[in-house]
């Protein structure tokens, strides 16, 4: 618990820093531009992904260690080299891509001034960050949660300060998103370095990395990869989305609604993480009272935020806006109940996500995540033009429900019953 209150404490001075963030780029960038800097900066939810599930696999690996880390020392050995071989071709694909559309031959094109350069900085990032994505996944087996709390608030402030500074130099909008992305790279660097310092018997070495091996990883990553892609593109990305679909004021409209929603949903995320490993020992000793606990332990932290933070967005929503704004936008009412029926929705989603990540109950997450991810597409594209940027939300809140929540909840209960039952005989 302690380290799911660190996790809390971290992304309330995300959160803090983030809507901070939010009136300076307007009066510095407008409306245009930083419409753009939320689409590219919502790009960055693809870290969620960018291991290419490798990083999940490591969890569950370290989780039933059980202090006897050699096999996770060449779990992780193999999973560097498969994502630094991943790094250089991505990071390959991503400047080719650039440089043709330097000279007109691209098929990628982005309205907005900056707009390409932009979303080329937070790619080459993200192309660039992947190997030490690996960084918090372990410290996330081990239960060092509390400490990468620590780093994760360093690396919000710090990224607060450099755009800032940025801003105080009239730079334009790619600089302001390079320094979004550069703070983050640079602390995963000193973070993977003081972990492995501390922790020499999980120092990779490239002696034990062959090319069975690399394919074991990649495999058992492979179901993390897809459930985390189809999370991201499902819901990461609807800046990018209204940015397509609705005019400029709409879609900076929506971008303020979706970052309070962000944050949020970044606080239960996090805020949850922690029961994934506890949940993944209960289950591997087919201990169900203890997994029982764990799920209502869970619920009850997730729809404590959510609720408080629902009624505080439907009684004040367009007061903190205008507050937040400078008086520059303001959400009109479907978009905050939009909002605040998102947010809960979204809470249950992300107990349920988290505590389907263990090998027995990831196959079933796959499919259902699959499912919901096409459904709330098709139902965002088609009520965000009925309806605007509220349809985003409403998209997301009806395929959830009715194609990941209700059929996930029975999936678990069945097998808590199952686990209780072989125990019991």
């Amino acid at each position: 618990m302690f380290g799911a209150a660190a996790g809390l404490a971290a992304r309330v001075i995300q959160m803090g820093s983030t809507l901070a963030l939010v009136p300076i780029l307007l009066s510095h960038l407008g409306s245009e531009q930083f419409a753009v800097w939320l689409a590219a900066s919502s790009l960055m939810g693809a870290f969620s992904f960018i291991d290419l599930g490798i990083g999940s696999g490591l969890v569950n690996h370290i989780a039933v260690s059980k202090g006897a880390y050699s096999t996770a020392r060449t779990y992780l050995s193999n999973a560097l080299v498969a994502l630094t071989l991943f790094s250089v071709v991505s990071t390959t694909v991503v400047c080719l891509t650039f440089f043709l559309n330097r000279t007109g031959s691209s098929f990628v094109h982005f309205q907005g001034t900056g707009a390409w350069e932009a979303f080329f900085v937070t790619c080459l990032t993200l192309c660039i960050v992947s190997p030490l994505s690996l960084v918090w996944k372990t410290r996330l087996g081990l239960g060092e949660t509390a400490i990468q709390s620590i780093w994760d608030a360093f690396a919000s402030l710090a990224t607060f300060c450099a755009i800032v500074v940025s801003l105080q130099f009239n730079a334009g909008i790619v600089a302001v998103v390079a320094s979004f992305c550069a703070v983050p790279l640079v602390v995963h660097c000193l973070n993977g370095t003081l972990l492995l310092r501390r922790r020499p018997d999980l120092k990779p070495r490239l002696s034990l990395a062959s090319a069975g091996k690399l394919a074991t990883v990649l495999k058992a990553g492979a179901p993390f990869l897809l459930v985390n892609a189809i999370s991201a593109i499902s819901f990461s990305f609807d800046s990018v989305l209204a940015l397509h679909l609705l005019d400029a004021e709409q879609a900076a409209r929506f971008g303020v609604a979706q970052k309070m929603a962000i944050a949020v949903q970044t606080l239960l995320s996090i805020g949850l993480t922690p029961f994934w490993p506890q949940f993944r020992a209960a289950t591997a000793e087919q201990n169900a009272r203890g997994a029982c606990g764990l799920l209502v332990s869970a619920f009850s932290l997730a729809l404590l935020i959510a609720g408080s933070v629902s009624t505080a967005t439907l009684l004040f929503g367009d007061d903190v806006t205008r507050l937040w704004t400078r008086g520059r936008i303001s959400l009109p009412n479907d978009l905050i109940i939009g909002v605040a029926i998102w947010i809960p929705v979204f809470a249950v989603n992300a107990v349920l996500t988290s505590l389907m990540s263990v090998p027995s109950l990831l196959p079933m997450q796959l499919k259902l995540a699959s499912l919901s991810g096409i459904c709330c597409f098709a139902a965002k594209v088609a009520l965000a033009k009925a309806l605007g940027g509220v349809g985003l939300f409403w998209g997301n809140s009806f395929g959830l429900c009715a194609f990941f929540i209700v059929p996930a909840s029975f999936v678990i209960a069945r097998d808590l019953l199952r686990m209780q039952r072989r125990k019991g005989g």
